[in-house]
């Protein structure tokens, strides 16, 4: 019986000793849990106040210690009371009972300290806790304070920084549109400059096969009145020829009239002489006037169809200085609108935060292509020099004068009028 309440009363202590260690533990876990702050940045004054107070705790600790280990002595001497109490029943009960003295003695030392030191040690960290709990909603609240003026400057940087993505999303897609406009606008203009230019180069080809038939009909043209003026010269040769034959017959007639011992049928047979060759000299002169006549139709025929050749030639050269300024025109606005095309692929090709002002797009000034009106007009040298020439072949006329329809030259005309007043004298 002794020995089982030995037993009750040894396990007693220790639960009380278990229950003071709880007790221990649990103060020491709120002073850790009352000093935490989470996200916050303690100044000097709270730094010093968690000193003071882990100082007074590591004090209370150190006394409890010292309380637990002269609870486990007693604790200790129990056990070995229990080894030896079947030997020592008398001595243990004197133990145990003194024991159990000495331990409440402890057990009151142990109160009133704690309760001296922790009513002290208590008040100062209630009032050190509560000075800090103040400083922390402080500092909370110029946080949340700081922390929604950080939320709402970020919402609005948001917002913006949104509304210029949607505005530069926006223009990136209208200058995707434009980029995509221009270059068929710039494949149209293209085409129609290409079958503008392929269209003039043939008109050109044919112009230049016309003028180059002109030319070779020129040629011909000079090469037959070449013919004619030398056809002209003999025929005047000729003419002047038997014009003196003819001066020479007269004179020799005139001279047999005045010969008087002369038979009469030798002047007989001389007049008839005479008589025939008038009659082919008469024959020859209305030949060659025949000649001369159609020679000269020929002549003005050919003067005709030159001038008509010439106005044509002129024609097609003012065509020509026509398609040839088109031709630079069109080449110019070819050049320009590759130069647009080159200038427009740069500027799409900048990064879009720097396309915050719409480029403007300046089209060049329309040449002579279609019904613009704008014609530039280049002289051409060698039309010009050209025209000069068939200018002053007009201006300057030719060597050889052609006389009025039915007449002969004027010493042709000379010489039959002298004639004609010999042979009424001699009749």
């Amino acid at each position: 019986m002794a020995s089982t309440r030995h037993l009750s009363h040894c396990e007693q202590l220790k639960d009380k000793n278990k229950d003071m260690k709880n007790s221990l533990k649990l103060d020491t876990n709120q002073s850790a849990e009352t000093e935490r702050c989470e996200s916050i940045e303690l100044d000097d004054e709270i730094r010093n106040l968690i000193e003071k107070t882990m100082a007074s705790q590591s004090h209370e600790k150190s006394v409890a210690q010292g309380s637990v280990l002269s609870k486990r002595t007693s604790c200790s001497l129990k056990t070995c009371s229990k080894t030896d109490v079947r030997g020592h029943l008398l001595w243990a009960e004197t133990s145990i009972s003194s024991m159990e003295s000495s331990a409440q003695q402890s057990k009151c030392l142990l109160l009133t300290k704690k309760k001296s030191i922790s009513t002290d040690t208590l008040e100062q960290q209630i009032i050190s806790l509560e000075r800090q709990r103040q400083e922390l909603l402080e500092v909370n609240k110029q946080w949340d304070q700081q922390f929604r003026s950080m939320k709402k400057q970020y919402e609005r940087k948001l917002a913006e920084v949104k509304a210029k993505l949607d505005a530069s999303q926006k223009r990136v897609r209208e200058l995707e549109e434009e980029q995509h406009q221009n270059q068929q606008e710039c494949e149209g203009l293209r085409g129609l400059v290409r079958d503008g230019f392929l269209q003039e180069v043939k008109e050109q080809e044919v112009q230049n096969e016309a003028l180059h038939g002109m030319k070779e009909e020129n040629k011909l043209l000079k090469e037959k009145n070449a013919s004619m003026t030398r056809k002209q010269e003999h025929y005047e040769c000729e003419i002047s020829r038997l014009n003196k034959a003819l001066l020479d017959a007269l004179q020799k007639q005139c001279s047999s009239f005045h010969v008087p011992h002369l038979d009469k049928s030798d002047r007989n047979c001389k007049h008839e002489e005479m008589r025939t060759q008038l009659e082919v000299l008469r024959q020859q002169v209305q030949i060659y006037e025949e000649d001369f006549k159609k020679e000269r139709s020929d002549r003005e025929r050919l003067n005709e169809e030159k001038e008509a050749l010439q106005k044509i030639n002129e024609r097609s050269q003012s065509q020509l200085s026509k398609l040839n300024s088109q031709i630079k025109a069109c080449l110019k606005e070819k050049e320009q609108l590759e130069k647009q095309l080159k200038h427009q692929t740069k500027v799409l090709a900048v990064p879009t935060e720097r396309h915050c002002i719409q480029p403007q797009v300046f089209l060049p000034p329309c040449a002579n292509y279609g019904n613009c009106g704008l014609c530039h007009h280049y002289q051409d040298p060698w039309l010009h020099t050209t025209v000069r020439g068939i200018h002053d072949q007009q201006q300057h006329p030719p060597d050889y004068q052609w006389y009025v329809p039915d007449q002969f030259p004027p010493d042709v005309q000379h010489k039959a009028n002298d004639s004609s007043s010999k042979k009424e004298v001699h009749h």
